[in-house]
């Protein structure tokens, strides 16, 4: 009885990841249903489903580094991911102040002997 019982367990396992592959794929060759997918893990990931959800990251960094991303992918800039805030702002005044220090004063400890 325990064996049957542990192959059951196994083949529920092997079919769990299976699905989530075949997802990936779906969704890699289908971006409209990506990017629905993909607004409702934003708007709700335990709704959608966390395997849902990690597939359709998977799709989308596949899409992403495989190039396969169309010119009509975006047609809006709302429609653009968001940009993280480290790029939004340009350095502080006082930031690019002390990196320049080290080299002025290098410059004034020559400069008297």
């Amino acid at each position: 009885m325990r064996i049957p019982l542990a192959l059951l367990a196994l083949l529920l396992v092997a079919c769990g990841q299976q699905q989530t592959e075949d997802l990936t794929a779906a969704l890699t060759a289908d971006p409209a249903r990506l990017k629905a997918l993909r607004a409702q893990c934003e708007a709700d990931r335990h709704a959608a489903g966390e395997d849902a959800c990690r597939a359709a990251a998977e799709a989308f960094r596949v899409r992403f580094f495989s190039g396969s991303a169309g010119p009509d992918e975006y047609n809006t800039l709302e429609e653009l991911p968001a940009i993280p805030p480290s790029f939004d702002t340009p350095p502080l005044e006082d930031e690019m102040a002390d990196d320049a220090e080290p080299a002025d004063r290098a410059d004034d400890a020559e400069a008297t002997p």
